[in-house]
């Protein structure tokens, strides 16, 4: 059933003040967990809490299922055993994984004894790989058969097994009795083949696999670049341990671009709901960043001065050259920001790694070089021309029309280098932000064009 949005938003803050009103939680249990979700997110912590308290504990485990997981874990530790023992039982085993951040060890450990034997074991399993892996993202559903297992055998064992038993079941994978994969069989391939094949003949026996102890997001990336709906994931011993599917490597790219977004913005954190996030936390996202550049811009302020302290016949020509300074900082500004974009992104996806700096550079240098010379022309006749531009002396126009090609062109030099830098550091490349590189680049910009301006005007007998 859908209903509009602030409906569904004051009736939760009404049945949050009165949790008996029977009328409320039978209109409320009539709507889907994930729209209750994307309303609960819009109360206020305590309110929300007092919704699910109400509400029946296996409901709303749902519920919390389809919360943001800031918001999650923000009122988690305000319900009780038996809520939360549903939430982790229903939980994607990754996401169980993550709970136990966010609670206390020891209620962590009692609530693994509360929910069913084989889900709390696979959990323990789970926490034994390195955090950020693909053994913390993995799923041990899969299905499974022996080299010798005909076609016919295969198929009934898919119908026999109940749904939620496995993740997926496009891939069959042919496991050795110790567990070694010996290939991988495709759902298309099984129903075409003939019953009475065995897996060993049909099975691809060369699949791609990822160590259990990858970087996910790497695993992510390798599950994209082959279009698999699931990859298997191996432990150090060369044994099939679990599955990651294509939809949790969805939700770790999704996660990591937002977060590199946030990054190249200037922002720190999570990839989180807007409205999960208290005012606080966004201060602390927002503010790191805001301060590095203030302080940076000190650096700015120091050119300026630095240049500013001259004679007088100095300081009328200073004036004049200031008038192009918004022009020459915004050129640079902007050029770097678009190359640290792009060489982020193609650095995110692979397509660029810290050994092709050479390559990137040469690129780069080019390319500003053609932007670089045709702004520094546009730029030149802006200055001089009396009619459509600002009937400034020949030197003037000169020094714009010779500084914007290598603002432009050290802006794309650091804009490249920077990411690549960070890549090769093994940090995220990301946190080079545009900012950062915007704020760099007028500092030094600037130094570049009063250098460029004391050359040129000393040729033409001028000083300042």
């Amino acid at each position: 059933m859908r209903i509009e949005e602030q409906d569904l938003v004051d009736r939760l803050r009404a049945f949050a003040q009165d949790p008996e009103a029977a009328h409320l939680i039978a209109e409320i249990q009539e709507y889907r967990p994930e729209d209750i979700a994307d309303c609960l997110v819009r109360l206020d912590s305590e309110d929300a809490v007092l919704v699910l308290h109400a509400l029946d504990p296996d409901d709303a485990a749902y519920i919390l299922v389809e919360l943001p997981s800031e918001t999650a874990r923000a009122i988690v530790n305000e319900l009780p055993d038996t809520t939360v023992a549903h939430y982790l039982d229903i939980l994607p085993m990754d996401d169980a994984v993550d709970l136990r951040a966010q609670l206390d060890p020891e209620r962590f450990e009692a609530l693994l004894h509360v929910i069913p034997a084989e889900d709390a074991d696979e959990i323990r399993r789970l926490l034994s790989y390195p955090e950020g892996s693909a053994g913390q993202i993995l799923t041990e559903d899969f299905v499974e058969v022996g080299p010798d297992a005909t076609m016919a055998e295969v198929l009934q064992e898919i119908r026999q097994t109940a749904d939620e038993d496995y993740e997926t079941v496009n891939y069959i994978y042919v496991l050795s009795e110790d567990r070694h994969l010996l290939g991988v069989l495709t759902l298309r391939r099984v129903i075409r083949a003939n019953p009475s094949a065995t897996a060993r003949e049909i099975m691809n026996s060369e699949p791609v696999t990822v160590p259990a102890e990858m970087p996910e997001e790497e695993v992510a990336r390798t599950i994209a670049r082959y279009g698999f709906s699931a990859i298997p994931v191996l432990d150090d011993r060369g044994r099939m341990v679990g599955i990651v599917t294509a939809d949790d490597a969805q939700e770790v790219l999704e996660e990591a671009e937002t977060e590199d977004v946030l990054a190249m913005g200037g922002v720190i954190g999570d990839a989180e709901a807007y409205l999960s996030l208290t005012p606080w936390q966004l201060i602390k996202r927002r503010f790191p960043w805001l301060a590095i550049l203030f302080l940076a811009e000190f650096f700015t302020g120091s050119v300026l001065r630095h240049y500013s302290i001259q004679s007088d016949e100095g300081t009328g020509l200073l004036a004049q050259l200031m008038l192009f300074v918004p022009l020459l900082i915004g050129a640079g500004g902007n050029a770097g920001s678009q190359v640290t974009t792009t060489i982020t992104r193609a650095l995110a996806l692979g397509e660029v790694r810290a050994r092709d700096w050479w390559r990137v550079i040469r690129r780069e240098l080019l390319v500003s070089f053609v932007i670089g010379g045709t702004l520094g022309f546009l730029g030149f006749l802006r200055a001089y021309l009396p009619f459509v531009g600002w009937n400034q002396p020949v030197s003037l126009s000169l020094v714009v029309g010779i500084a914007l090609p290598l603002i432009v062109m050290w802006a794309a030099s650091v804009g490249s280098l920077l990411p690549i830098g960070a890549k090769a550091l093994k940090q995220d490349p990301a946190v080079m932000s545009a900012p950062f590189i915007s704020t760099f680049v007028d500092a030094t910009g600037l130094i570049i064009y009063f250098e460029i301006a004391r050359l040129v005007l000393r040729a033409f007998g001028k000083s300042f």
